[in-house]
């Protein structure tokens, strides 16, 4: 039997990516730093390439915080141009570290020179592990298993009065699965274990200084000390999933959350080869005791053919969207506050026009991005392997979103993702629009765009498996 026809062939590949240690950093408006002073834990690039020898698909895991749509097309072309695969067929996924360098300007100016040379090296990095993880295919195994984890909360909490906050809403809808899909050599060792799980990266707070790759970063070390091979890590529909101890400044909690995860992960992976899918009844051994042998069988999932579809879903754009000049004005006037009261040394001013100016930032950039317009392509990238579809979006969606998808997708198994190939925005669900708070009121999405989004993405499913 020739196994690479019946087989998907997947190879594996890693870069660090670590920025200089002074480098613009965080982009919280309520920080007091502008640049950070150190590197905590490095930064990697992971590339996982697979190909049925038909279709070649390559999937980079950053830890960054965001990709704008910018970021994602110069690294994925880089990937293209260094090894002939199309730019479609390549995904670009950050975790979302908000422990990161900042990834554009705002109002953020010291060390900010340094973000266009470092974004070139991620690039150079990604392209050269995207090259590596070619040249290391192999027919695998396929194996998937499910755990839970209980480290993130719905983080759109509220007082008593009604006033919104990031915090913990205990009541709230909440993604705790995770879901692990194991690659696996045809010797039976663990080439990659890639990773789902949907909880924004903010352990590390305002006051942190260091660069980190919060949670998922301490996770895939764990991971790959635990079980071997490479550990990637896909965010998932977090755009209202947050830490149980977010906002700090001692790297232990991140790191604690991660091995959390991390156990996790190990446990449902070296489940999948040791803990049987299927026993069957074979002889009785004579013993001191009856001894009952069985031959077990371990489940492995189909995991061909291999398809790719990249597609822009159109979503309704809500009304009232802020107006490029007032947003401008605004960031300049409280830029310049920023300065006047860092020069008069008044901590309550430089707080204060910290926070505004990150305001003003975000409103400036949904008037560049959405200004006049009435609706908007949601980047959408969708990897189908067997029975395992990725999908991934420029968004951050609501965990609703992903676990709408997941129940609904005509496949066993779909690994729903945000911050794929870009980011625009939040999306709310449209229960959750109403209610106002900070995701709500910064995205330029109508209160029906989730629907029409989820809608669009099963129809596109039900057409991939079929054709």
């Amino acid at each position: 039997m020739n196994t690479s026809q019946t087989h998907l062939l997947a190879g594996v590949a890693r870069r660090c990516t670590n920025p200089p240690p002074n480098i613009a950093h965080g982009g919280w408006g309520a920080q007091k730093h502008e640049q950070a002073e150190g590197i905590d834990m490095d930064l990697w690039v992971t590339a996982l390439a697979l190909s049925d020898q038909h279709t070649t698909a390559i999937m980079l895991d950053l830890d960054i915080q965001i990709l704008t749509n910018q970021r994602a097309d110069q690294i994925r072309s880089a990937a293209s141009q260094a090894t002939g695969i199309p730019v479609q067929n390549i995904r670009a996924s950050a975790t979302h570290t908000h422990s990161g360098p900042v990834p554009y300007k705002s109002w953020i100016e010291k060390g900010y020179e340094m973000v266009d040379p470092w974004f070139d090296n991620v690039a150079r990095w990604s392209a050269e592990a995207a090259v590596e993880a070619l040249a290391n295919l192999q027919p695998i195994r396929l194996r998937v298993g499910r755990g839970h984890c209980h480290i993130n909360a719905n983080r759109r909490a509220a007082t008593q009065t009604g006033e919104r906050f990031l915090g913990i809403n205990p009541d709230g809808p909440c993604d705790r699965e995770v879901l692990v899909i194991r690659f696996d050599s045809m010797d039976g060792k663990i080439l990659a274990t890639l990773v789902n799980y949907a909880c924004h990266p903010t352990v590390m707070g305002p006051p942190n200084r260091l660069i980190t790759p919060d949670y998922p970063g301490a996770m895939k070390r764990v991971v790959e000390q635990a079980i071997g091979g490479k550990c990637l890590f896909l965010q998932g529909s977090a755009g209202d999933q947050g830490p149980l101890q977010g906002f700090q400044a001692d790297t232990k909690i991140y790191r604690n959350f991660g091995a959390i995860l991390g156990h996790e992960v190990s446990k449902v992976a070296l489940g999948l080869d040791n803990i049987p899918s299927k026993t069957k009844f074979r002889e009785i051994v004579p013993s001191g005791a009856p001894l009952g042998m069985y031959d077990s069988e371990f489940a492995t999932l189909a995991s061909i053919p291999l398809r790719v579809l990249e597609k822009e879903i159109p979503v309704p754009l809500r009304e009232g969207l802020p107006e490029r000049k007032v947003a401008t004005e605004k960031l300049e006037l409280w830029k310049s506050k920023l300065k006047l009261a860092r020069e008069n040394g008044d901590q309550s001013a430089i707080t204060e026009a910290i926070y505004m100016a990150r305001r003003a930032d975000i409103q400036l950039r949904m008037a560049d991005d959405f200004g006049g317009k009435t609706s908007a392509g949601v980047r959408t990238h969708i990897i189908t392997f067997g029975d395992v579809a990725f999908v991934g979006c420029n968004i951050e969606p609501f965990c609703e979103i992903g676990m709408d998808i997941k129940t609904r997708s005509p496949l066993a198994i779909t690994c729903m993702s945000g911050y794929a190939n870009g980011r625009m925005a939040y999306m709310a669900t449209a229960k959750e629009w109403p209610k106002g708070g900070y995701e709500v009121e910064n995205s330029p999405f109508a209160q029906e765009a989730a629907d029409v989004l989820v809608r669009n993405i099963l129809d596109t499913l039900r057409s991939l498996i079929s054709s």
